[in-house]
């Protein structure tokens, strides 16, 4: 999985660049050193001990199934999850949401022509990794999701990054989410702009109940050293809560 994300995902210089290109200046590279200041980086060893891996949790990850529409989750152990036959890469519970999500938001991805294949594995395990990160203790001491202990809540809140969508980048070696205030969606989805495609409607944002977004880039190089072309965002509002 660590050769898919670096293979996918844009590196911190380049999604500078880009982001400074599509608000035409108005984001600056001082505005990114400080969102990247507040990154959520993935440590393996505090997360799974002295001895792990990330091959490990990787690995790990890659074959959990999470249902894509309410955001129940199956180890690797468990029965899969029902699998959508198009892009192969998101999950069900049952065909009650996988309908759902297919007119909520789905069917205008799952083309197999506009988003490669290897696009959506990258963007939903990016979204399952969140989803693990905000696992912790509950009240009757029972691992549950959006738990007030969680790896991700407390990062979250030490950050005061609340109301931002989280870009994925695989910089080093490591998987880490960069914060981004909400005010630069729109530079993310102008008006007319072909290139982005969003997973799920933003709306969630003025709900009582707020989940945290990310925008999944990747890129589309013409040479090592080139601004990605062409490249596509794929934005995904996970189970994750907002404290």
């Amino acid at each position: 999985m660590s050769q898919d994300l670096a293979a996918s995902l844009i590196p911190a210089g380049q999604l500078c660049k880009l982001m400074q290109i599509k608000s035409q200046g108005k984001f600056t590279k001082e505005d990114f050193d400080e969102q990247f200041r507040m990154r959520i980086e993935i440590n393996v060893k505090q997360l799974l001990g002295a001895d792990s891996t990330q091959d490990e949790l990787f690995s790990f990850i890659a074959k959990t199934t999470q249902c894509t529409n309410c955001g129940t989750g199956t180890p690797p152990n468990f029965p899969k999850m029902l699998t959508c036959s198009g892009c192969k890469s998101v999950h069900y519970c049952n065909k009650s949401c996988q309908m759902e999500d297919w007119k909520r938001g789905h069917k205008a991805l799952c083309t197999g022509k506009i988003i490669p294949k290897d696009v959506f594995r990258v963007a939903y395990f990016c979204s399952k990794m969140l989803s693990f990160l905000s696992l912790g203790l509950d009240t009757e001491e029972e691992m549950a999701m959006n738990a007030d202990s969680s790896k991700f809540r407390t990062a979250l809140l030490k950050s005061g990054c609340k109301d931002h969508i989280y870009m994925p980048i695989f910089e080093d070696g490591t998987l880490m989410y960069i914060p981004m205030p909400l005010k630069f969606v729109a530079y993310l989805c102008p008006e007319g702009d072909q290139q982005v495609f969003i997973g799920t409607g933003l709306e969630s944002f003025s709900d009582s109940e707020q989940h945290i977004t990310i925008a999944v880039q990747t890129k589309i190089l013409v040479d090592k050293t080139a601004l990605p072309q062409g490249a596509i965002f794929v934005m995904i509002e996970t189970p994750v809560q907002l404290p």
